[in-house]
């Protein structure tokens, strides 16, 4: 009798530190308030580009979701990190046969990193075009940069930020390969640059 107590107990003691150490080692990093001012988007938009070409393009968001996400797989309980996110569809810019169809993919995502900080990601796919950045760049570093005054035929934005590609990545010999985007902090993208001097403008912006 007293041996089946004191293996009882024991276990009880170590299902409470297991629990107890589980718990301890999960960490989420959520995004601030002022993270979250940088995410412009209600993630219903349908936003229409205009190229200097004459060409248009329309990207169609399907919705705004916030995510949990793993950063270390190989250990479910440890630190998670909040990412909020805009599904999109947009043109295939390699398309086969030159044929038109629409993909589905993330458009920008807001989210904490293993070193607590928040990052953008853009991941800009249009038609023929590609933005070609592997890496997110810190909210901290981004406020940091003068805002610009800049006009298209539209509009004019006063708090646009510059984003360049990554000189380092070996794809510019493409002809989707974007160079720059303008990004404003309470609109959104504006246009964006690509190597072969097109560009495109966003002319209209619906909500569905």
């Amino acid at each position: 009798m007293l041996a089946a107590i004191l293996m009882t107990t024991l276990k009880f003691i170590i299902v409470v530190l297991t629990l107890s150490l589980l718990t301890s080692c999960e960490r989420r990093y959520n995004l601030s308030d002022t993270d979250y001012n940088w995410m412009p988007y209600r993630g219903d938009e349908i936003l229409v580009f205009n190229s200097n070409k004459g060409d248009t393009d329309t990207i169609f968001f399907l919705k705004k979701d916030t995510l949990i996400a793993y950063p270390e797989a190989q250990n479910p309980f440890g630190i998670t990190y909040q990412v909020v996110s805009i599904f999109c569809k947009h043109s295939d810019p390699s398309p086969p046969d030159t044929q038109h169809r629409y993909l589905e993919n993330s458009f920008i995502e807001v989210g904490k990193s293993k070193d607590k900080q928040a990052r953008i990601n853009f991941n800009l796919l249009a038609k023929d075009a590609v933005f070609y950045r592997l890496s997110g760049i810190r909210i901290d570093s981004l406020a940091k940069q003068s805002t610009s005054v800049f006009s298209t035929k539209d509009k004019t934005y006063h708090d646009v930020y510059i984003v360049n590609d990554e000189d380092w990545l070996n794809f510019k010999q493409r002809s989707n390969y974007v160079t720059k985007l303008y990004w404003s902090k309470s609109e959104g993208l504006i246009r964006y640059d690509k190597q072969d001097g097109v560009y495109w403008e966003l002319t209209k912006k619906y909500i569905r």
